[in-house]
């Protein structure tokens, strides 16, 4: 008994040790959310946009203004590409 008395505490500091660094690891990865342009589609298709509120491309809820999505631009400037909610 007084062997195991011994290894305790240490056994203690070690797995506090271990979960320490595993939640600094994990921190250190997280990806940086970006602020996106958000836009309300004047139509359906997309082709015609307005100005709304920034969101992110990080994982998340969908951006919304109310219950109305909002949408980022594609590469041919279309309101096309799905948004999610800025956590910031």
């Amino acid at each position: 008994m007084k062997r195991l008395s011994k290894f305790i505490p240490m056994a203690v500091l070690a797995l506090g040790l271990v979960g320490a660094l595993s939640s600094f690891t994990s921190s250190n990865n997280a990806k940086d959310t970006v602020n996106i342009q958000g836009y309300l589609k004047a139509n359906p298709f997309g082709t015609v946009c307005n100005t709304s509120i920034m969101c992110s491309d990080d994982i998340g809820p969908l951006c919304t203004v109310g219950s109305t999505q909002v949408w980022g631009k594609d590469a041919n400037g279309n309101c096309v590409v799905e948004l999610k909610r800025n956590h910031q």
